[in-house]
């Protein structure tokens, strides 16, 4: 088991691999947090990632409709999953996520509102 604090840690290092490229690595980290707490929406957002840049978007899809059915109001899960579909060209999906994005007070509203421009 970990504590809150070393979860932290994990994740702060995991996601810090996903962006340097160690995606294998970053995988196993998530994967070590979720084996000890299933639900744990922090490492279930950092693995949808981790398989976003692998362009595994069926994988990442999966993992963040996961966490939206377990949280519906979840707004990152929501940037998440439309971000995935809006690259992997599938736009029409992503325009409703990202526009519940954008009107809600999330950091993310702004990214929300520029893909939007986009699609």
């Amino acid at each position: 088991m970990f504590t809150q604090e070393e979860i932290r840690r994990l994740l702060d290092i995991a996601c810090l691999g996903n962006q340097k490229g160690n995606i294998l690595e970053s995988r196993e980290i998530f994967q070590s947090i979720l084996s000890f707490y299933p639900e744990h929406s922090g490492a279930l957002l950092g693995l949808a990632n981790n398989y976003m840049a692998i362009n595994d978007f069926a994988k990442a899809e999966e993992i963040l409709q996961q966490v939206i059915n377990k949280n519906a109001n979840d707004i990152e899960a929501k940037v998440l999953l439309g971000i995935t579909y809006f690259i992997s060209d599938r736009t029409e999906q992503a325009r409703p996520l990202l526009e519940e994005v954008k009107n809600s007070t999330s950091p993310s509203n702004v990214l929300a509102e520029y893909l939007l421009t986009l699609a």
